[in-house]
């Protein structure tokens, strides 16, 4: 597989009436809303939905499409946006908060006044390339100067209506100034938006602030009635358009995209042995003909290459793991592991491990910022710490790498072939030299020279002798 920063998402085909792609199309992402009612310091776009930030997903779903353009309207974080938006996107910081039209008002200059732009919000992580590319044909394909996304929703509380008259969108009413008749009507502006550079900057400057001293993108709708006309598209999924505007949505929102990866990955020939106890974030690639067995967590940029067994109870964070390897019961932290590798159960591999293809690493065997080479075995009970161990070693039962002294760290080098014996400790800086052998219990604090065998606190080099007691 070849790494990426985040997967592609996951929707059905795009329909024949659909745009083959936005190229040619800036996208303006509102990102400002200061998201008062998650209580929290983080920004609202900033908050994670299936292990990745929702501004994120929103901007990879327009990567996606093919956005020529794509520019982000932040507010008082800029610096944390623009880390989080990827390559590719311009963020520009709203002075003000005066509402979204206002914001939209920001990405001005960077966009320009020629070609089609779309007007979306980054609290709505759950919307669907197929939405997407249907909205834009619909727009491209209509003579009206603005296209927008509704939908039919159950419970519209809290959602401006549209208002139709002989079928045809006559205007956006805000719920406060919703009759009687019209509080039942369950189709909303969804608050997505299509329209041509030019029009959307002669435009705004002529909406007016509304009771709450802001200006609002909804008002557009109803310039655009009394010009060329307005076409609506109503998405096919509503929950597609439910935005997060507390943690109670963003539950929600968590459990639907989790559901939408587990059902890509299925499809992709991966199985799940329990689908409701397996975690898996939108950013992870999992290949084909791999198991992943209940309890079993995946994290951030993992790869999981084809023919593996994950789990039980496996949690993999931003970690690389080759063909054919099984992990039991394990925590892996931003480690590579090889081709047919066999790890746990109750195993912690953390930054910088590096495993070799046919390794073996046992019942709780802790491994940082080492190299373990190709068909070398931990089987038991070992900590190995800034260490590089050759190919074909065996470290036994309760080994200790002790690498630190109290003020710094220090490598420790197994050489090929080695034998470490049951109980070892090897106190760094130490190099042990290919086809070296330490004795059970050996305190060794000094190098071992290539195929010679150490033995006793501190460790010696053991000579054997015959039974006369003469050297052999």
């Amino acid at each position: 597989m070849t790494p990426r920063q985040a997967a592609a998402p996951v929707l059905a085909a795009p329909m024949t009436s659909a745009a083959s792609s936005l190229a040619g199309w800036a996208a303006v992402v509102l990102a400002g809303g200061a998201g008062t009612r998650m209580h929290s310091a983080v920004p609202k776009a900033l908050h994670p939905v299936a292990g990745v930030p929702m501004l994120r997903l929103v901007c990879d779903l327009l990567r996606t499409v093919g956005c020529t353009q794509i520019v982000v309207v932040s507010g008082d974080a800029p610096e944390a946006m623009s880390a989080v938006a990827g390559s590719h996107v311009r963020v520009v910081t709203q002075d003000a908060p005066r509402g979204t039209a206002h914001a939209a008002l920001a990405a001005r200059e960077v966009v320009g006044n020629s070609g089609p732009v779309l007007l979306i919000h980054a609290d709505m992580p759950l919307l669907t390339i197929r939405t997407l590319l249907e909205m834009a044909g619909r727009h491209l394909a209509a003579p009206s100067s603005l296209t927008f996304l509704t939908a039919y929703v159950p419970d519209p509380k809290g959602y401006n209506r549209v208002e139709r008259r002989n079928g045809k969108v006559h205007g956006i009413i805000a719920e406060a100034d919703l009759s009687p008749a019209m509080r039942g009507s369950p189709e909303v502006n969804a608050g997505m938006y299509a329209v041509e550079a030019a029009w959307l900057w002669r435009a705004l400057p002529v909406l007016t602030p509304n009771s709450s001293g802001e200006l609002a993108l909804g008002d557009l709708i109803g310039i655009a009635v009394q010009g060329d006309g307005v076409e609506a598209y109503q998405v096919a999924e509503a929950v597609e358009v439910q935005p997060v505007k507390d943690r109670v949505d963003l539950a929600r929102a968590e459990r639907i995209l989790r559901d939408r990866v587990r059902e890509r990955l299925m499809l992709d020939g991966v199985t799940l042995v329990d689908p409701a106890t397996t975690y898996v974030d939108a950013s992870v690639e999992v290949a084909s003909d791999t198991t992943l067995l209940p309890g079993t967590t995946l994290v951030g940029t993992t790869r999981i290459a084809s023919g593996c067994r994950i789990g039980p109870n496996a949690v993999i964070t931003d970690s690389t793991v080759g063909i054919g390897s099984s992990i039991g019961a394990s925590t892996i932290e931003q480690s590579v592991i090889g081709e047919r590798v066999w790890i746990g159960p109750y195993c912690h591999l953390r930054h910088g491990a590096v495993i070799g293809n046919e390794a073996e690493l046992g019942n709780y065997v802790e491994v940082k910022e080492s190299t373990i080479g190709a068909r070398t075995k931990v089987n038991h009970f070992s900590y190995i710490g800034d260490t590089t161990i050759g190919a074909d070693v065996n470290i036994g039962a309760g080994t200790i790498t002790a690498n630190y002294d109290g003020v710094a760290k220090h490598r420790t080098v197994i050489g090929a072939d080695a034998f470490i014996g049951s109980d070892t400790v090897l106190v760094a800086p130490v190099e042990v030299g290919a086809g070296a052998r330490t004795a059970a219990g050996a305190v060794v604090t000094h190098d071992v020279p290539p195929g010679v065998t150490v033995k006793g606190v501190p460790a010696r080099t053991h000579t054997r002798t015959s039974e006369g007691g003469r050297q052999a």
